[in-house]
């Protein structure tokens, strides 16, 4: 992904390959991010031999995190590539809105509660994300 995320911090990403959204502790892990005030690439690699139709990024494990601008999500999965950019990336997620303001205008996640540990999230937008996962992974477009 492309993003702004100021201070130093982690994202904890949950998957699920039942196609299902019941997101827990056994199938998730954290991806450490050095802060930084400009634009940064941050690879989120999921484990070995998991091949997800489902996942919920949360952010902005620190209190103190700054907003955090989303600008692009990249997909790679063998030698295919799903590119989201700007609004196309909320086709596919949706904020939690129990914890995240969103501008779509320029990508800001924002925490609603700045006293609240849980900061901006993003879920599966309906099935939209499932049925393109299931589609980008399918082994007759891998040929």
């Amino acid at each position: 992904m492309d993003a702004i995320i100021v201070k130093n911090d982690s994202i904890h990403a949950y998957y699920t390959t039942d196609g299902t959204i019941n997101f827990n502790e056994e199938q998730s892990f954290w991806t450490q991010v050095k802060g930084n005030k400009k634009n940064q690439e941050i690879t989120i690699t999921f484990p070995k031999n998991v091949v997800p139709n489902q996942f919920r990024l949360d952010f902005g494990n620190t209190l103190l995190q700054d907003d955090i601008v989303l600008n692009k999500l990249e997909m790679e999965y063998k030698n295919k590539k799903i590119v989201l950019k700007g609004r196309k990336i909320y086709e596919l997620l949706r904020v939690d809105v129990n914890n995240t303001f969103l501008d779509k205008e320029i990508g800001l996640l924002i925490r609603k509660d700045k006293t609240n540990k849980n900061g901006p999230s993003l879920y599966p937008n309906g099935d939209y994300l499932r049925l393109k996962l299931v589609e980008f992974t399918s082994n007759k477009n891998n040929q």
